[in-house]
């Protein structure tokens, strides 16, 4: 039987132990475990296989490599896969292996999940992109060039007829995607049946007029319990897409969706601040960008670029390949918010084709309006 193993990098600063005696610990508790003892002098830890001579040698990783980084090392572990069941527990169990006691421990001063290397059984379980980048294009009609979509905000005090009557122009206005916003999932002032149910019939008479196709997604971002109730609401009420927010519920809801439902999934990235951004603990968004499309996300944030340093477009430029590889599957698009007259023509340098631009309020108020600015977008990138 062929041994998988899972390989995770950090970047670590480790004080109170040394860092080899910090690296073997780390290893231990991410495997065989830990035992440890409070005492007037400190936390005294061991590794349990050290003290229990009867721990299975099979579940014992390994470190793979330490080379200095900066202040501190940077290292990679290989976890053997035996030590979970890919099909019943998946990534959610590796999740406390990978990115658990490393972010508290006493004797790491500061981590960073830099990458997560998964064996092929997680390829072969796990669906990736239902529809993916060329999936979309045949979807939609669009033979090359850039998606330009948009998000529709009912909290500002659309009703779900007003909800519709914006999304309808701009669908005629020549938008392709059309999502609801990350805080909208059943508002009182806009419930996703009747919210959908509006969209669907305005959206379905574009279509009939214009031969032309446009997707909305709603928002299902809800408690696992009731996630598949909230799905299934909007779906059956006319939604041709499915926007979460993975940061809320758990990146499983992806897969969650992509099993249920045969739908575009747009995974947005609002929470990821609190995991990507930190200065002590954090986990590099490329490493998230990886899972969401494992998970089968057809659609995934990517940020934008002005303002940037040239290290965070570098970064930027990662999620990218990321999204787009297709060596292991279909590739996803990337998304990019925030789009302007002022950055458009550089942001199309930037990120190509195989992109879907998101636009703003500014567009919905006019039909008119709305056309000449996505015109004049698209004029920016000819």
């Amino acid at each position: 039987m062929e041994k998988h193993e899972v390989y995770v990098t950090y970047e670590l600063e480790t004080k109170v132990e040394t860092p080899e005696r910090s690296l073997d610990l780390l290893l231990a508790e991410m495997t065989a475990g830990i035992q440890y003892v409070s005492t007037r002098d400190g936390v005294k830890m061991d590794r349990i296989q050290d003290t229990l001579p009867v721990v299975n040698g099979s579940i014992l990783g390994r470190i793979v490599s330490v080379e200095k980084s900066g202040e501190g090392l940077k290292t990679t572990f290989a976890l053997p896969l035996s030590n979970l069941d890919v099909g019943l527990g998946g990534l959610t169990n590796l999740w406390p292996m990978v990115a658990g006691e490393v972010f508290n421990f006493h004797f790491v001063r500061r981590a960073e999940l830099v990458d997560l290397r998964l064996p092929p059984p997680f390829e072969k379980y796990y669906l990736g992109p239902g529809f993916g980048i060329e999936g979309m294009r045949k979807l939609l009609g669009i033979e090359k060039g850039p998606i330009f979509g948009s998000i529709i905000k009912p909290n500002l005090g659309l009703d779900p007829d007003g909800t519709a009557e914006r999304a309808a122009l701009l669908a005629r206005a020549g938008f392709n995607f059309i999502k609801d916003d990350e805080i909208c999932v059943n508002p009182d002032i806009c419930p996703v049946k009747k919210r959908m149910r509006a969209i669907s019939e305005a959206l379905d008479k574009v279509e009939q007029a214009e031969g032309r196709k446009v997707i909305y997604a709603a928002n299902v971002t809800a408690d696992f319990a009731v996630m598949h109730r909230a799905a299934e609401t909007a779906v059956k009420a006319g939604a041709t897409g499915l926007m979460i927010d993975p940061f809320c519920t758990g990146l499983s809801g992806i897969d969650f969706l992509r099993r249920n439902f045969d739908l575009p999934i747009y995974a947005h990235r609002v929470g990821y601040g609190i995991f990507c951004l930190g200065q002590t603990y954090s986990i590099r968004y490329e490493v998230f960008t990886k899972l969401m499309k494992l998970l089968g996300a057809d659609f995934s944030h990517v940020g934008g670029i002005w303002g940037k340093s040239e290290a965070s477009r570098k970064r930027t430029a990662s999620y990218l390949r990321i999204l787009r590889d297709t060596s292991s599957g279909k590739s996803a698009w990337p998304v990019v918010t925030g789009i302007s007259l002022e950055n458009m023509a550089d942001y199309y340098d930037f990120y190509g084709d195989d992109t879907m631009f998101m636009d703003h309020i500014d567009i919905y108020t006019d039909e008119e309006a709305s056309k000449r600015k996505l015109q004049a977008l698209k004029e920016k990138i000819s």
